[in-house]
């Protein structure tokens, strides 16, 4: 896949969600990948979308989301789910449970639009897929250093991007 005749590369946002809710919260998240969480380690993508639910729900979860049982073991329930992220997200806590999903969807997409703007102005073409974008190989540093700086803006806190090359993108 090429953009102005010159190869692409894909920069992804990481963990879009939780890093919005910290800077909201004003507190800088510990850890690398705000997804792991300990006795969980396993079941990353199944605490990542326990958590995102967790996020735009308006009251505990009752059960497991749709789709979601499959991603753990037949003894974990949803309330250990749910009491663990809490444990280890203590500080944004207060954001389970109160509807704050689609308020964080909006400033994710404010931040991408910023980051589009942005490198436009510095003519860099870039295509946006949800929290992503692709650019020529040769915008790479230039396209992360944008999203990163808006990020930072919108939420006061570093964000995390990684870039993906080649043939995973073809």
């Amino acid at each position: 896949v090429f953009i102005d005749e010159e190869e692409i590369v894909e920069l992804d946002f990481g963990q879009m969600t939780p890093r919005i809710l910290y800077g909201w919260a004003e507190v800088t998240p510990a850890g690398e990948d705000l997804y792991q969480v300990p006795g969980f380690e396993e079941h990353r993508a199944g605490i990542k979308q326990v958590f995102n639910a967790m996020v735009f729900s308006t009251k505990r979860l009752s059960r497991m989301p749709q789709g979601v049982r499959k991603s753990f073991l037949k003894e974990h329930s949803v309330e250990q789910v749910m009491s663990q992220v809490e444990k280890v997200h203590a500080p944004i806590a207060g954001y389970f449970f109160v509807g704050a999903g689609h308020r964080a969807q909006f400033i994710e997409s404010t931040i991408l639009v910023d980051v589009l703007l942005e490198l436009k102005e510095l003519g860099v073409t870039a295509l946006p897929i949800h929290d992503a974008i692709l650019v020529p190989r040769s915008k790479a540093v230039t396209a992360r250093s944008t999203m990163l700086q808006a990020f930072r803006r919108h939420t006061g806190i570093e964000g995390v991007v990684s870039i993906e090359e080649g043939e995973a993108l073809g």
